[in-house]
C-alpha cells in the first residue's frame, strides 16, 4: 500500500512538474516572438504611420511658409477638404486591393505612390494643380490606417494590439513635433527656383518613395512568410489568432461579409457616427491648427514651434490612454474620459480668454481627437472575417474622412479670426460623443449577456481558421 502511495505520489509530482515546464516553456515562447514581432514589425507600422500623417499634414505647415500667397478665399480649406473626399473614394477599392493581393506588396506600392504625389507638391504653383495632387494624395494614402489595423490584427492577440496600436499611433504625435521643427527648420532655407515649402515637400517625398521601396521587400505578407520566426514561432502566433477568434488574412473576397456588415450588423453605424463626431475636431485643428495659433497673436516662426507641445501632449494621452485599456480593459469608459478635457477646451475657446489661455484650450482639443486610436483597437478586436474586417476598417476611416471634411469647412474666412461657429460644432459634437459611446458599450455588453445564456453552439475543429464573422460564430465575445 505504501508503495502504491509513493509511485501514485511521484506521478502526481512529474505530472506536476510537467505541467510548470510547459507553462514556462510557453511563457519564455510568448516572449520571444512578442520581442521579435515588437523588433521586426512595430516599427515599420510606426514609420508608415509617421509618414502618412507627416506628408498629409505637410499642408498644414506650408501654411506659415507661404503657400497660401496664392490661394484666396476658402482654396486652403478646399485643400484639405478634396484630400478626404479622394480618401472617401479610394477607401473601399484600396482596402479590396490590399485583401486581394499580398498585403506587403500592395501597401509598399501605395506608399511608393504617395511619396511621389508628395514630391510633385513642389513642382504645383496654381489652386488648380494643388487640387489635383491632393486628390492623388488622399487615394493613396487610404491604404496605410486599414493595412496597419489588420496587420496588428494578424501577430497579436487583443490585449497586445491595443497597446501596439497606441505605439504606432503616437506617430501622429512624434510626426506633429517633426513636422513643427521641419516647418522652422525650412523657413529659413530660401533659394531663387523654389520656395521654402517646395522643397520640405520634395525632401519628404523623396523620403517616402525610399521607404515604400524598403516595406515592399522587407514586410512580410502574412504569419506563414515572416522570415523572422520558426516554425514553433510561427505556430504560438496562429494559436494567438485562434484565441482572438479574428480569424487570418485570406485573399478571397466574401459579399455576404459586407452584407452583414452593412445591413446585419447593430454595431456598424453606431462606430461610424461614434468616429465622424470625435473625428471633427481633428479635422479641424489638422488643418487649422497653424491658423488658428497665428490668430491668438503669435507670428509665423512661433506658430511653428508652438506646435511641438502638440506632439509630445498627442503622445502622451494616446500611451496613457492605450496601457490603461490594455492592463485593466474597459475601453468604453476610458474613451468616454478622453472626451471631457476637449469639452472644456472648446468652452475656454468661445471665452476667448488672453492668448495663452486660447493656446491651453486648444492643446486640450487634442484629447478628444486622439481617441481614433481607441477606435481602431475597438473595431479590430471587436470584428471577425477577414472581408468583413477589412471593410469595417475601410468604413471607420471613411468616418473619419467625413469628419476631415467637415473640420476645415467650419473655418469659413468670413468667420475669421475667431471662427466661433466652428468652435460651437467642435464643443456639440464631443458632447455627443459621450452617450454614443456609453451606447456602444452597452449593446456590446448585452450581446454577451445574450450568447452567454444560448446553448453551445456546435462548430467544426479549428473553427477559429474557417474566416467566420463575429456574428456567425457564437463562441465571439465582444470587448467592451
Amino acid at each position: 500500500m505504501a508503495d502504491f502511495s509513493e509511485k501514485s505520489q511521484v506521478a502526481t509530482d512529474h505530472e506536476s512538474l510537467s505541467t510548470t515546464l510547459n507553462e514556462e516553456y510557453d511563457n519564455a515562447l510568448k516572449f520571444l516572438v512578442t520581442r521579435k514581432l515588437d523588433f521586426a514589425i512595430l516599427p515599420i507600422l510606426c514609420c508608415i504611420y509617421f509618414l502618412q500623417f507627416l506628408d498629409k499634414t505637410l499642408l498644414n505647415y506650408a501654411a506659415a511658409m507661404g503657400i497660401k500667397a496664392n490661394l484666396v478665399g476658402n482654396q486652403f480649406a478646399n485643400l484639405s477638404t478634396i484630400f478626404y473626399a479622394a480618401y472617401i473614394f479610394g477607401e473601399p477599392i484600396i482596402s479590396y486591393l490590399l485583401q486581394k493581393f499580398p498585403l506587403s506588396k500592395a501597401l509598399g506600392t501605395f506608399i511608393i505612390l504617395w511619396g511621389i504625389v508628395v514630391a510633385c507638391h513642389s513642382a504645383c504653383s496654381t489652386y488648380a494643380s494643388l487640387m489635383i495632387v491632393r486628390t492623388l494624395l488622399g487615394i493613396f494614402e487610404s491604404s496605410s490606417a486599414v493595412g496597419l489595423i489588420i496587420i496588428s490584427g494578424m501577430y497579436y492577440s487583443k490585449p497586445q494590439q491595443v497597446a501596439r496600436m497606441g505605439i504606432w499611433s503616437v506617430m501622429a504625435g512624434t510626426a506633429t513635433i517633426v513636422g513643427g521643427l521641419l516647418s522652422f527648420a525650412f523657413q529659413h532655407v530660401h533659394t531663387e527656383t523654389f520656395k521654402s515649402w517646395q522643397i520640405l515637400f520634395l525632401v519628404m517625398g523623396l523620403i517616402t518613395v525610399v521607404f515604400g521601396i524598403f516595406t515592399l521587400f522587407y514586410l512580410p505578407d502574412n504569419v506563414h512568410t515572416a522570415w523572422f520566426l520558426n516554425e514553433d514561432e510561427k505556430l504560438h502566433v496562429l494559436e494567438v489568432v485562434r484565441q482572438n477568434q479574428t480569424g487570418t488574412k485570406t485573399s478571397k473576397f466574401k459579399k455576404h461579409q459586407i452584407v452583414e456588415l452593412l445591413f446585419k450588423d447593430k454595431f456598424t453605424w453606431w462606430y461610424m457616427l461614434l468616429t465622424i463626431c470625435s473625428q471633427i475636431v481633428t479635422g479641424a485643428i489638422g488643418t487649422f491648427s497653424v491658423t488658428i495659433t497665428l490668430s491668438f497673436g503669435f507670428d509665423n516662426y512661433e506658430s511653428a514651434l508652438l506646435q511641438l507641445p502638440v506632439g509630445a501632449l498627442i503622445i502622451i494621452i494616446i500611451l496613457t490612454a492605450t496601457q490603461l485599456v490594455r492592463h485593466f480593459g474597459h475601453i468604453t469608459y476610458i474613451a468616454v474620459s478622453m472626451f471631457i478635457p476637449t469639452i472644456i477646451g472648446a468652452i475656454v475657446l468661445l471665452c476667448n480668454p488672453n492668448r495663452v489661455g486660447n493656446l491651453l484650450a486648444m492643446y486640450l482639443l487634442y484629447s478628444g481627437s486622439s481617441v481614433i486610436t481607441l477606435i481602431y483597437a475597438w473595431i479590430s478586436a471587436n470584428t471577425a472575417g477577414t472581408s468583413k474586417k477589412f471593410f469595417r476598417s475601410a468604413m471607420t476611416m471613411i468616418g473619419f474622412s467625413v469628419a476631415c471634411i467637415i473640420g476645415p469647412q467650419l473655418f469659413q474666412a468670413y468667420s475669421a479670426p475667431g471662427y466661433h461657429p466652428a468652435k460651437i460644432v467642435i464643443l456639440v459634437t464631443q458632447c455627443a460623443c459621450v452617450p454614443i459611446t456609453l451606447a456602444i458599450g452597452w449593446l456590446c455588453k448585452k450581446e454577451n449577456e445574450k450568447r452567454d445564456a444560448e446553448p453551445v453552439q456546435e462548430l467544426p475543429e479549428n473553427f477559429e481558421f474557417l474566416d467566420l464573422t463575429d456574428m456567425e460564430n457564437k463562441h465571439f465575445r465582444y470587448t467592451f
